[in-house]
């Protein structure tokens, strides 16, 4: 007589997975230990959940998702909210802070090099200080300091709640980044 084999298994969410790096990535904002850091990851990992759980709802919720899935993700996010038959508004909030997001990532993703000039000064060693700094951004980033990326964490989550309870999903859904157990074979 053989006896039952056991195995784990994992519902992994990439969403999940970015939260959580995003959440420890604000963890350390909050702590004051993300000191003299460029503030760019918290972004991009914020871009990195945004699309993954639209991806998630969309995979569960709309049959011709794979067909889809492609696409960039204002138009996905279109797509869940034709689905519902809701309105998307870009330029409010919730939704606003995803623009925000997905104009930085994709300059940060498909962008070129640009100069960024400093100010004009009669001292050398004036200018000089300006090339050891990270002052010098183009103006699509000067956004992103300490208080937006402060501020986007409450925002983060309203949007993340927001497209989940487009589909009647838990305030909390996007956070989960895994269900699991043991599955028992037997023998």
């Amino acid at each position: 007589m053989k006896s039952a084999t056991y195995q784990a298994y994992s519902e992994f969410t990439a969403q999940g997975h970015a939260v959580r790096a995003l959440m420890s990535m604000y963890s350390l904002v909050e702590s004051n230990a993300w000191q003299r850091r460029p503030l760019t990851p918290i972004v991009v990992f914020m871009a990195f959940s945004i699309e993954a759980y639209v991806n998630s709802i969309g995979e569960k919720r709309v049959p011709f998702w794979s067909e889809v899935e492609r696409l960039s993700w204002r138009r996905k996010v279109n797509i869940l909210h034709t689905v519902t038959g809701k309105e998307t508004e870009w330029e409010a909030e919730p939704l606003r802070l995803a623009s925000e997001v997905f104009k930085i990532r994709d300059k940060l993703a498909h962008g070129r090099s640009e100069r960024v000039m400093g100010p004009r000064t009669s001292d050398r060693d004036e200018a000089l200080k300006w090339t050891h700094t990270d002052r010098l951004v183009p103006p699509w980033l000067e956004p992103i300091d300490l208080s937006w990326i402060i501020a986007s964490k409450a925002r983060f989550n309203i949007l993340m709640t927001y497209l989940g309870e487009l589909f009647g999903s838990p305030s909390s859904d996007h956070l989960l980044s895994s269900v699991g157990g043991i599955l028992t074979h037997d023998a």
